[in-house]
């Protein structure tokens, strides 16, 4: 018996509905230390969950309804099953005890034995968040899919002008309060209210796809499909010797029919860079309204540019102004010794709020930080090269 990835989230579930908290990165420690064990007998599995899904004493009872609510398919405790049987060597030095409460060596060597495991697996992981995406192999890359996927964050939300009917709320509503008083004849006792409404703050990814970027241009990609499931006011771009949208290509659930698509829409893949005329285009989009209006702009790229700086300067100018905040990412900032000499990142950079590196994971999460449902907002760069 060894659950899949799909019944230990689904099983997670159910324990939160029975009370006990649950992390994600618990359930990503059950599933991947239950196939590094192989073959489990549901006692096997019982204890592995209790060792690694519950944090407190008080957690074992609900975590066993849970279980046989689940696994079992009856709320009886009864229906339990049995944990191994100790050794017999075991048997017989707990019978020389007398008084001594039972131990079950077997159970405990076991859940050690998960633990050991659980840690390789955390050690992986964090390997794999401060590996450079330049060096990661294909396999490296499958499982920072996965990584990317546990840890999509809750995106920032702004206020609107828009206004919404509420229980309470700042600004009267008179449609509603007269409908409220035709049950009290004509008198207006109870007012309708209204507040304004929050909305998802929209997010824009811009990805260099030249060739001095494609060791990241596919990460970051990775990164760009991971926030398209986060929500729907997202845009990604790419940007080489003209502006491509890849949004509609990112929005399949599938990761690689996802980047397959990118791959054959995008013609300038590990060509050139203009990133002035690339922003210039992004600016100037045939919309209602201009796609970085109050948007959280994140562009990645090395700043090695074909453009006139001054250009760069002026299109970037106006980005910062229309944007809410501009992220730039820089692999080459990983090294200590980087200095943003190159012409386009020099003119480009009095501009930027925040300037990373972008050439890993953890930097990664630096940035679903900064454009979460926690704003921080401005503190920026830009004081600092005016």
């Amino acid at each position: 018996m060894v659950p899949t990835r799909q019944s230990c989230v689904e099983f997670a579930g159910v324990l939160r509905r029975h009370g006990v908290q649950v992390s994600t990165d618990q359930v990503v420690a059950f599933h991947e230390a239950l196939h590094l064990l192989g073959e489990l007998t549901a006692g096997d599995v019982f204890a592995a969950g209790r060792c690694l899904l519950t944090m407190d004493v008080a957690d074992h009872r609900p975590y066993a309804l849970a279980f046989t609510e689940y696994f079992l398919g009856t709320p009886d405790l009864d229906a339990l099953p049995p944990a191994p049987s100790p050794p017999a060597a075991v048997a017989t030095s707990e019978a020389e005890q007398p008084g001594q409460p039972p131990l079950d060596l077997a159970v405990t060597e076991q859940r050690l034995d998960l633990l050991a495991a659980a840690r390789v697996v955390a050690s992986e992981r964090e390997v794999l968040r401060t590996k450079a995406f330049s060096a990661m192999t294909a396999q490296d890359r499958r499982q920072l899919v996965r990584l990317m996927r546990d840890r999509q964050p809750r995106l920032e939300r702004r206020l609107t002008r828009r206004r919404a009917s509420a229980a309470h709320g700042r600004y009267l509503d008179p449609r509603r309060t007269m409908r409220k008083a035709l049950a009290t004849e004509g008198e207006p006792i109870r007012l309708g209210r209204r507040r304004r409404r929050f909305q998802q703050r929209p997010v824009v990814l811009v990805v260099d796809v030249s060739g001095s970027m494609a060791p990241y241009a596919h990460a970051i990609l990775l990164f760009g499909h991971a926030l398209m499931q986060t929500g729907s006011n997202i845009s990604v771009f790419t940007a080489g010797t003209r502006l491509h949208e890849v949004t509609g290509h990112l929005r399949r659930r599938s990761v690689d029919g996802a980047l397959d698509r990118v791959g054959k829409a995008v013609a300038d893949w590990d060509g050139g860079t203009r990133l002035a005329t690339s922003f210039g285009s992004l600016l100037d989009r045939d919309r209602p309204t201009s796609v970085a209006r109050g948007a959280s702009v994140i562009i990645c790229s090395d700043g090695l540019d074909r453009d006139d700086p001054r250009e760069l300067a002026d299109v970037m100018s106006r980005l910062a102004r229309r944007a809410h905040r501009v992220v730039w990412l820089n692999p080459l900032k990983a090294d200590p010794r980087y200095e943003p000499l190159a012409r386009g990142m020099a003119a480009a950079l009095p501009h930027v709020d925040h300037f990373h590196s972008g050439h890993n994971l953890a930097s990664l999460e630096e940035i679903a930080g900064l454009i979460s449902d926690q704003p921080r907002r401005r503190a920026s760069t830009r004081s600092q090269h005016a």
